[in-house]
């Protein structure tokens, strides 16, 4: 009986998002994960809105608590969600213009530099990551809550010069693990290039 429950509950969960046979992401018929049965809007399973730049969908499981500490819980886990998409996207950032830059100049880049810009990126994003807003929600059938939380591209842009601006600050430990002129260089260019 385990097995035929662990077995139900798995490929329950693997068709929250199906395809109808096109290779076209919009081909994608997209369904409640909590109830499979049920067509959702497709922002459920991650095919996110022109409008949006980065965002993040966030659930909440029906609650005799009521509706309003559904959408806290659904709204703070969309926002967890976001910090960790966005915070991934500005270290891969990072990485790719440090990449250019160490190529052009010929300097090495230790993986403390990259390290210590991701302890940066942490601390910023914890702290400042701002003006994400509720884009929309829609209730399942089975009285799940369902929150896509995002920033358009003008906030997005904002809260990755935030970060540059932090990692760009003598004090931030990042510049402490350059000892010449050209590696520093290296650096302030690749920070540069990262809001540009």
């Amino acid at each position: 009986m385990k097995k035929l429950l662990l077995s139900s509950a798995v490929v329950l969960g693997l068709s929250g998002c199906q395809s109808t046979g096109g290779n076209n992401i919009q081909d994608l018929t997209c369904y409640f994960p909590d109830s499979v049965q049920d067509e959702a809007p497709k922002w459920v399973c991650d095919v996110m809105p022109d409008s949006i730049a980065i965002g993040s969908v966030g659930y909440a499981k029906k609650s005799a608590a009521g509706m309003s500490v559904m959408r806290t819980i659904a709204v703070n886990d969309a926002r967890r969600g976001l910090a960790e998409q966005f915070e991934s996207n500005v270290n891969t950032m990072f990485k790719q213009a440090m990449a250019t830059t160490v190529q052009s100049t010929g300097e090495a880049v230790s993986e403390e530099v990259n390290e210590q810009f991701e302890s940066v990126t942490k601390t910023m994003t914890s702290r400042t990551l701002s003006n994400s807003r509720v884009i929309v929600t829609q209730r399942s059938p089975a009285g799940g809550l369902y929150t896509l939380v995002g920033m358009d591209q003008a906030t997005y842009d904002s809260n990755v010069a935030q970060v540059v601006e932090a990692a760009s600050n003598k004090e931030s430990g990042l510049w402490n693990k350059f000892n010449n002129k050209k590696a520093e260089e290296s650096l302030q260019q690749a920070l540069d290039s990262m809001i540009q």
